[in-house]
């Protein structure tokens, strides 16, 4: 007979020995550099004094942005469990842990906003790792994501560690029942061999989802339950829309 705990275990053995640190490339760099003043800009964006939460930072070019546009590094967080990848923005004078984004040991209610780029899809449980960032988050917190859209040139399917790439409509709906709104677009990207000879189709689905239902005693989003939860999503933005 299957032991379910023991299973349990050697998969996720099994999985964190797929997780790998991905070196900055010219292009993650210059689209950070783009969209991080862009997204400081938006109502919904960071803003300087809340505690944000960078998940899967990677070297923390994100943070570094956000520095040069006045945040407080006390106020900016990483989470990765790629150890080169830790020690390096740890270097740079960041506070951060080499969790899993699925079962982390923050406090509940931890945080502002959060940043999650390119890092969703390597997630095993999509639902459940959408509930523990609900956890974390404070409600009315906000979180950036954004990962790449499926049937794309590169088959990012079939890359190690890559899990969980799906589309608008799935992912909208598994943030729904973990208690946030969202919205949604896409960066229709074009990615070159680096001799120039061919061009990739590689399009990017980007979110910013808001913590509206605290989804902490995990009750079953059942039909009725979907129904509850949209309709206390538009009494939250009843209540908090600008008068």
């Amino acid at each position: 007979m299957t032991d379910p705990v023991q299973s349990f275990k050697k998969f996720r053995e099994m999985i964190n020995k797929e997780v790998y640190s991905e070196p900055d490339t010219d292009m993650h760099t210059r689209l950070i550099s783009t969209i991080v003043p862009d997204l400081i800009k938006r109502p919904d964006g960071p803003k300087p004094g809340q505690k944000i939460v960078d998940i899967g930072c990677g070297s923390g070019l994100v943070f570094d942005k956000l520095v040069e546009n006045g945040f407080d590094k006390k106020d900016l967080i990483g989470l990765t469990m790629a150890g080169v990848d830790r020690a390096t923005v740890e270097r740079k004078g960041y506070e951060c842990h080499p969790y899993d984004m699925s079962f982390t040991e923050f406090e509940n209610e931890t945080f502002d906003y959060g940043i999650v780029r390119h890092c969703l899809e390597h997630s095993a449980w999509p639902y459940m790792t959408l509930m523990e960032f609900n956890r974390i988050m404070k409600t009315g917190g906000r979180m950036y994501i954004e990962m790449p859209a499926p049937d794309g040139d590169r088959k990012l399917e079939h890359f190690q560690n890559h899990y969980s790439v799906m589309g608008q409509n799935m992912w909208g709906s598994l943030m729904i029942r973990a208690g946030f709104e969202y919205s949604s677009n896409t960066y229709d990207l074009k990615i070159s061999t680096k001799d120039g000879s061919a061009q990739y189709k590689e399009p990017y689905h980007w979110y910013v989802i808001t913590k509206i239902v605290d989804r902490s005693e995990y009750k079953p989003a059942t039909g009725k339950y979907m129904e509850e939860l949209v309709k206390e999503m538009a009494e939250f933005n009843k209540k908090n829309s600008p008068k």
